[in-house]
């Protein structure tokens, strides 16, 4: 069974940021269909205030944090954003 991919408002605000980055939008759009087939599989798992979220990257200079949902088969996507100030935004 294929999970369910959700973007929160959040992520879709942070999304604007790369709206001109084409390379970044490529890669977000092969993990995207990544995500709907196999998340578990899908970048690492996060500690801290982060717990239960996992991140993975994009285009070298961004990551993509996200939430997996094993109950429901829902991947929320939380945030993208350079990798420098990614981790920090969510704590």
């Amino acid at each position: 069974m294929a999970w369910t991919v959700k973007r929160t408002e959040t992520f879709l605000d942070s999304l604007k940021a790369i709206r001109k980055n084409k390379e970044a939008l490529v890669e977000l759009d092969k993990i995207i269909k990544r995500l709907h087939k196999e998340p578990l599989n899908v970048g690492g798992w996060l500690s801290g205030g982060l717990h239960s979220k996992k991140s993975t990257r994009i285009s070298r200079k961004y990551r993509l944090i996200f939430t997996p949902n094993k109950v429901e088969k829902v991947v929320y996507l939380n945030l993208i954003e350079h990798r420098k100030t990614a981790y920090n935004r969510h704590n």
